[in-house]
C-alpha cells in the first residue's frame, strides 16, 4: 500500500494531531500560501513555535551491522534484506509482522544504508520490518519498485536510521541528537502525530536580540529558541530569516528555510 509523499492542504490542516499514525512519516504538506510542513511523531511534548530535532539513533544501529544472508542484485520486495541486529537494542516490528493493527516498526519509513564492503554507498527506504531481539535477525521489506542494485554479501556492513520525523524532541543545545526537523504550529503532546513546519513564515521562540532581514540559527542558550546567525563555529543550524522582531523569550516571525 502506498501513500502520497506530498499533498496540498487547507488552512488549519497543519494543526491536526492524533495518537495513531495516519500517513507516512515525512509526508510533505503544502498550504495555499506556500508554507511547508512534514508529518512526524513526538518523543516528548513540544509546544508551538519551538525548534524540534530528531532523536538519536541507537548506538549499536548506527553502522557496521552484518548482512545475515547474501542478497543478489535486483532483489526486491518482502524480506529482501536480512540484517543481524546489534547486541544491546531490541527492535519492535511493524503491524504486518506483529499481527497487531496500528503497530509501527521502530525503523518503518526510515532507512537502511550500506556503510562498508560489497554494495557500499547504497540506501534503501524501509517499508516495514520484523521485530528483532538483540543479536537476532531483522527482516526488512523494500517499497514497491525498489531493489538492490549491487549485490550484498555477508561481509557487507550496514546502518539503520529512523525517519528524522520518527520521535521529534525539543532542540537541546547541550545534547544535540540530530538535525532540526521543523517547528510545530500547535502544541503537540508526547507520543502524538502532527506537522512540523520547515519553510515559510512561522512564529518562533526568540532568544536574545534578532535583527530584521538577517538569519537566525538554533539558540545558543535557550532550548527550542533561535539566535541571530553568528559568523563563527557557534552557529549550529540555519533556521531562516527574520521578518518581524519580538523581544527575547517572545516569538518572532521568521521565514523558515529548513527544508522545502
Amino acid at each position: 500500500m502506498s501513500f502520497p509523499v506530498s499533498i496540498n492542504g487547507h488552512y488549519g490542516m497543519e494543526k491536526s494531531t492524533s495518537t495513531s499514525k495516519e500517513r507516512r512519516l515525512g509526508t510533505r504538506l503544502v498550504l495555499p500560501d506556500g508554507r511547508v510542513f512534514y508529518y512526524g511523531y513526538t518523543g516528548e511534548a513540544i509546544t508551538a513555535g519551538k525548534v524540534a530535532m530528531q532523536k538519536a539513533t541507537a548506538s549499536d544501529h548506527i553502522k557496521d551491522l552484518a548482512i545475515a544472508a547474501a542478497v543478489a542484485a535486483n532483489a526486491s520486495g518482502i524480506g529482501a534484506i536480512t540484517v543481524t541486529n546489534g547486541g544491546s537494542t531490541a527492535i519492535s516490528g511493524s503491524a504486518y509482522y506483529t499481527g497487531i493493527r496500528g503497530d509501527v516498526g521502530d525503523y518503518e519509513d526510515g532507512y537502511l544504508f550500506v556503510n562498508d564492503a560489497a554494495g557500499e554507498g547504497q540506501l534503501f527506504p524501509i517499508w516495514r520490518h520484523s521485530a528483532a531481539a538483540t543479536s537476532a535477525t531483522l527482516t526488512i521489506d523494500l517499497f514497491e519498485n525498489d531493489f538492490v542494485a549491487t549485490a550484498l554479501t555477508t561481509s557487507s556492513e550496514v546502518g539503520l536510521a529512523k525517519s528524522i520525523y520518527a520521535a521529534a524532541e525539543i532542540f537541546d543545545l547541550s545534547d544535540i541528537d540530530g538535525v532540526v526537523v521543523g517547528i510545530p504550529a500547535r502544541d503537540l503532546a508526547s507520543g502524538s502525530y502532527g506537522w512540523f513546519q520547515t519553510a515559510g513564515p512561522a512564529a518562533v521562540l526568540t532568544n536574545g536580540t534578532v535583527v530584521v532581514g538577517k538569519n537566525v540559527m538554533t539558540g545558543s542558550s535557550t532550548d527550542g529558541s533561535v539566535d541571530v546567525m553568528a559568523d563563527d563555529s557557534s552557529a549550529e543550524f540555519l533556521i531562516g530569516g527574520v521578518i518581524n522582531v519580538a523581544a527575547s523569550t517572545e516569538y518572532s516571525l521568521v521565514d523558515l528555510q529548513i527544508r522545502y
